[in-house]
């Protein structure tokens, strides 16, 4: 069965593209493009989405005429633009975004990379957000990419990580020229300039945010991230993270035991104690010792092996890298057994997701693809606008490219960055929404002929934290065992929807269990195939009335 998607844009009322400022310099400001969110902000059940923009630059210009869009989700994969309304005003020269309840109210609320200072927005629960970046102490003030949120010491808080990428200015940016190209210049390499240290800010419970990159360990590596994702890759009940960093060893962040006394920090009882480790973990590098320029990271179990792996996407003439977790913080480079080597080193990607597209209960694979600069006019060109990638998983390690026969997308040629996947018509098979660079942004609706069904779970957390990020959902009686996490961040720039989706094939219910992050343990037995709310502690599950489930 081959996946297939169908673009849905203007026609739908998705009507967006991005404003980068680009000048005919090709600085290096204007390259990463913007990402994509997908969330229920007004509580109907329904993803909305939200896509980030640039501004006209230098930012002391005060550009107001280039805002992001939030898109309420009417039904039937139709769209309405209410920024407006919202009061999600959100202006600037925005990368990324990440979604959480921050306060623990039952509304998802949004936060904003920038170049320069990020946003942090409270949903209000009345269809309208504030700016709250003053009061939670989240600003932020160097050029972001990425950002991920996830519980990270285990107080039933979200927490916040933020990937910085480059130190450069907006004023006067580092230009090289080139008197071949036909503008004068060509893009900067990230190699000529300095990296700038991550963020970690911890939740205070009470609505504030305190940073303690430095007590945590995490200062003073000065990485170039672009993408993170938090995960329990080890089982051992404390999530990892792990950043993609262009060009030097990516980051591998691991817990050591808690101190004793505890470390007291801005009010809070214990701040967790990271050591990096990607390079003994197998993560740091190709399998060549090479650091990549890295981009995108999807995280999932795609061999089934009861472990999420890692799959990153890299620069053109470069293959993207799948690292098989074997378990105890072990990864094995296996890109070219999974037969994903060859098929990407004509391509430079960003957004990644896996997804289980066609309900089998194998995750699956998209790309978006597209170069950073313009370089046609080289003696030995490369592309610069790209076409995506869809591969599908071939239940033995494996994947094909099925791009070909996906869809009209798949034919066409893209500037794709931020990738977001969540159901958007609730119909009980996933979608895509990416971020492009000049042209219009799109979803992709999930058209899969013949696919099974499918569970699609909204975690609610009472004493784990409220939007169960590092939750462990394992579909039980299943043969090989499907096992999903959801994990905080991924992809790029992006925020994929917080739920679980398990494709159940052509079973009509199913019995899942739960590892909750505060460590307890829950089953849930003869659950219809359709989407359904889950509170921890709270043996009845409710079904979640959206949409037509599971055609």
């Amino acid at each position: 069965m081959v996946p297939s998607f169908r673009m849905v844009g203007r026609e739908g009322g998705l009507d967006f593209e991005r404003y980068d400022d680009m000048q005919g310099q090709r600085r290096i400001l204007e390259v990463n493009g913007g990402g994509v969110a997908l969330f229920d902000f007004d509580g109907d059940a329904l993803l909305d989405v939200f896509f980030t923009n640039g501004c006209r630059l230098p930012l002391k210009l005060g550009d107001r005429q280039h805002r992001g869009a939030l898109f309420q989700n009417l039904g039937g994969m139709r769209f309405r633009n209410v920024i407006d309304e919202s009061l999600l005003v959100q202006f600037g020269y925005t990368h990324g975004c990440a979604v959480g309840d921050y306060d623990s109210d039952g509304f998802a609320d949004l936060y904003v990379t920038a170049l320069g200072r990020n946003t942090f927005w409270r949903n209000n629960g009345d269809g309208t957000f504030a700016d709250v970046t003053d009061e939670t102490a989240t600003a932020v003030p160097q050029w972001s990419s990425s950002a991920a949120f996830a519980d990270v010491n285990g107080d039933g808080h979200v927490d916040l990580y933020v990937v910085n990428y480059l130190d450069e200015s907006d004023e006067s940016p580092t230009l090289c020229p080139n008197a071949a190209s036909p503008d004068g210049y060509e893009g900067c390499s990230p190699a000529i300039f300095d990296g700038v240290d991550d963020a970690l800010l911890l939740s205070d419970g009470a609505g504030r945010f305190v940073d303690v990159t430095a007590a945590a360990g995490i200062a003073g590596l000065k990485g170039k991230g672009l993408g993170v994702v938090i995960c329990d890759f080890d089982l051992n009940g404390s999530p990892e993270i792990y950043v993609a960093n262009d060009g030097q060893a990516n980051f591998l962040f691991v817990q050591r035991a808690a101190p004793s006394p505890p470390v007291a920090t801005g009010g809070l009882p214990v701040v967790p104690q990271f050591e990096e480790r990607a390079l003994t973990a197998g993560v740091a590098l190709s399998e060549s010792g090479y650091a990549q320029a890295s981009m995108g990271i999807a995280a999932g179990d795609y061999d089934a092996s009861g472990t999420t792996d890692l799959f990153l996407t890299h620069f053109f003439n470069d293959s993207n890298t799948l690292y098989a977790n074997r378990g105890g913080l072990v990864f094995e480079d296996a890109t070219r057994a999974s037969r994903l080597g060859a098929t990407s080193r004509r391509s430079l990607g960003f957004g990644t997701e896996f997804l289980d597209a066609d309900n089998n209960g194998w995750l699956d694979l998209f790309v978006a693809n597209g170069h950073v600069d313009e370089r046609t006019w080289m003696e030995h060109g490369e592309p610069y606008r790209m076409r995506p990638q869809m591969y599908r998983n071939e239940h033995d390690g494996t994947f094909v490219e099925v791009s070909n026969w996906s869809g009209d997308y798949f034919e066409q040629e893209w500037l794709g960055r931020g990738l977001a996947v969540g159901d958007l018509d609730r119909d009980g098979r996933l979608d895509v929404a990416v971020n492009h660079q000049l042209a219009p942004s799109l979803a992709l609706r999930n058209e899969t002929g013949g696919g099974g069904r499918s569970l699609t779970l909204r975690l609610v957390g009472t004493q784990s934290n409220r939007n169960g990020y590092g939750a462990r959902v394992e579909l039980l009686e299943s043969e090989p065992p499907l096992v999903r996490e959801l994990c905080g961040g991924g992809s790029f720039q992006a925020a994929s929807a917080a739920e679980v989706h398990l494709g159940l094939g052509d079973r009509a219910h199913a019995t899942i269990r739960i590892r909750w992050p505060s460590g307890a343990v829950e089953s849930r037995a003869g659950l219809a195939a359709g989407a359904w709310t889950i509170i921890e502690g709270q043996a009845a599950p409710s079904r979640r009335a959206e949409g037509v489930l599971n055609r």
